[in-house]
């Protein structure tokens, strides 16, 4: 399996804070049966996770020494899982932000309790600038837990969606849940991932109860587009 969102690299944002704590969830990531990982460290400005891209292959790079003595095998892409503003391009062009593996692929979030439907115009204007934008769980969004058709404007766009796996199992409550299964059922998911923060993550323990409830849901073809196919897709920009 591919992850392509979590916050793995540690120290950086709201995710894991030590390397200890980074090597942790890697190894259990690997032992679930991931054997590559792009790590999504937030960029955002409000909560100050603003590492620059020279800082964050740093710390990639240690991650990947230690993981190679511990003979862990896993391997690593850098990536972000960027807020949505106005000034992304011109923040990967100054090494502020990082694509995913360096391709012109982006992990975009926008505000989760916030109806923002300038949103729509930034990521179009993203595509026309002929990057592949990805949307971060959907599913917690308010604007789409309201109203679900709005998800259909932003597919007609172009633009990719990528589920958590956790929101099956009712993580982020009633309505993400609900609106997990009906993108499921209704193939709009392009990808599925973790989005895990920490070693002690429900994620790990729930993860084959998560397996199962999904493949209640979708079929075990879509389930392989969803967390082996598709994810190496993205990784290579071939989509």
């Amino acid at each position: 399996m591919i992850d392509v969102h979590n916050h793995i690299l540690y120290g950086i944002d709201d995710g894991c804070k030590t390397k200890e704590e980074s090597l942790s969830v890697l190894e259990k990531m690997s032992n679930l049966g991931y054997e590559k990982i792009v790590v999504t460290p937030h960029y955002m400005e409000e909560a100050n996770y603003t590492a620059n891209h020279e800082e964050k292959m740093k710390l990639l790079k240690e991650l990947e020494t230690e993981l190679k003595f511990k003979h862990i095998p896993l391997k690593l892409y850098l990536g972000q899982e960027i807020y949505i503003q106005e000034s992304i391009e011109e923040k990967i062009k100054r090494k502020q932000i990082s694509t995913i593996n360096n391709r012109k692929v982006l992990l975009v979030e926008i505000p989760m309790f916030e109806k923002m439907h300038e949103a729509l115009d930034f990521l179009d204007e993203l595509i026309f600038q002929g990057y592949k934008v990805i949307l971060a769980h959907p599913e917690r969004y308010l604007i789409f837990q309201e109203n679900p058709t709005l998800i259909q404007d932003y597919l007609s766009k172009g633009i990719f969606l990528q589920g958590n796996m956790e929101s099956i199992n009712g993580k982020y409550g009633k309505k993400a849940q609900k609106l997990s299964k009906f993108l499921l059922k209704n193939k709009m998911y392009f990808v599925l991932a973790s989005d895990v923060h920490h070693e002690n993550a429900s994620f790990f323990e729930d993860f084959y109860k998560i397996k199962k409830k999904l493949l209640k849901v979708i079929t075990e073809d879509y389930f392989k587009e969803l967390l082996f196919i598709n994810p190496e897709k993205i990784i290579n920009a071939d989509f």
